[in-house]
């Protein structure tokens, strides 16, 4: 029972001291500090984390870079781009332009240097970038 009462109020605020967590159950804080690391050892309690409240938003600058290559080389440009986090999606497309990339960073000074980094792959032309100014709606995301 006492236990239990120890893991409502570690999951309520894992934050606590084991001093006011004995406080509240009416034990010493040896006493409390003996029966976390027994639950702990027992696997009850499997780990100590945080929960997130209302992220807090991150300023995005979303951007679609249209890109023409020469050849068929689409293979080796996109190992490349893949190595770049900021490049959230890649495709390959049919017609003109060879790949369409949706590329999401801190600033546009971010943007201007992840389009740097592809301008600089071996097969890449050009790079037309389109900042997304608003979404409108999306059906994609789920």
């Amino acid at each position: 029972m006492v236990d239990e009462l120890i893991l409502c109020h570690l999951e309520a605020d894992g934050r606590q001291s084991v001093q006011e967590l004995a406080r509240k159950v009416n034990l010493s804080r040896s006493a409390v500090y003996a029966r976390i690391q027994r639950l702990v050892k027992a696997g009850v309690i499997a780990g100590f984390t945080i929960r997130r409240g209302v992220p807090v938003p991150k300023p995005v600058v979303s951007a679609y870079m249209i890109l023409y290559l020469t050849g068929p080389i689409c293979e080796k440009v996109a190992k490349e781009i893949e190595k770049i986090p900021q490049v959230k999606l890649s495709q390959s497309i049919g017609g003109e332009i060879d790949m369409i990339l949706t590329v999401e960073t801190g600033s546009l000074e971010d943007l201007n240097d992840v389009r740097g980094r592809i301008e600089a792959i071996k097969g890449v032309v050009r790079v037309n970038t389109c900042v997304i100014l608003k979404e409108r709606f999306n059906r994609l995301r789920r």
